[in-house]
């Protein structure tokens, strides 16, 4: 390694391929939040708090660490890595920061778990993340429910609320009744593709010629399937009791 040239994106990547490093970094702290919540018996709010925040910062550093280094492609069976790619993940880093700066002190004043609260932005955060790398259908499809369920969960944290338990019911069942959706599309696409889950080579193996219904099929449960994750009219009416009961 030429020491003349050394800068801070060949430090995060001399010691091998750390591309995953941001997400690696908020699972060991969302399982340091759960481990140091169970010993102190959640007495020292403090420390969560700051162990998050602090994780959070550094996966921010990292992303922009890696920018200068990683202006290429890399390309796994599991993942795509882009330039396109670092920017949502720091966006969403940078929401998840925002998240918790601006609820802590209502978590604190409303006497609720903090270190629920935590683990779920921390957990929401690093689906999201992986979310924007997938590369293959099991991968998509476990970032993208990992992200909605911590999401559902968060919506009803506080359990005293009788709206706020309506939420996270409403939640539950739509979002089960979309990911069954989306999966069973996922699993047409699997299908007719031969057994392939990436989807680039899902693209390059589809026989469009011949299964061309099924593919539509395919294409609108996924389509629907993420139409009431994302809210998308006319799938949203359950978005408004929702937002209510937060």
């Amino acid at each position: 390694m030429n020491y003349t040239n050394f800068t801070l994106s060949d430090l995060f990547f001399s010691i091998g391929n750390l591309s995953t490093l941001p997400e690696r970094i908020l699972i060991f702290s969302l399982i340091t939040v759960i481990v140091i919540d169970l010993l102190n018996k959640g007495k020292n709010t403090t420390l969560l708090y700051q162990i998050s925040l602090i994780s959070m910062l550094i996966g921010v550093v990292v992303l922009l660490g890696q920018w200068g280094i990683q202006s290429f492609l890399i390309s796994f069976d599991n993942s795509r890595i882009s330039n396109f790619s670092y920017i949502f993940r720091f966006l969403l880093l940078t929401c998840s920061i925002l998240s918790v700066l601006l609820s802590i002190d209502y978590i604190r004043c409303s006497k609720m778990a903090l270190a629920e609260f935590l683990f779920f932005i921390l957990t929401a955060g690093s689906g999201g993340m992986v979310l924007c790398w997938a590369n293959d259908l099991a991968t998509l499809y476990v970032a993208l429910e990992l992200s909605s369920l911590s999401s559902c969960f968060l919506s009803g944290h506080t359990k005293r609320d009788i709206r706020s338990n309506e939420a996270t019911t409403k939640f539950i069942l739509m979002g089960g009744a979309s990911s069954s959706l989306l999966l069973y599309g996922f699993s047409l696409l699997y299908g007719i593709s031969g057994g392939q889950l990436q989807l680039d080579k899902i693209a390059s193996e589809l026989p469009f010629s011949q299964y061309f219904t099924v593919i539509y099929i395919a294409i609108a449960f996924i389509t629907v399937g993420m139409a009431f994750k994302l809210s998308l009219v006319p799938f949203h009416q359950w978005t408004p009791d929702v937002y209510e009961g937060v």
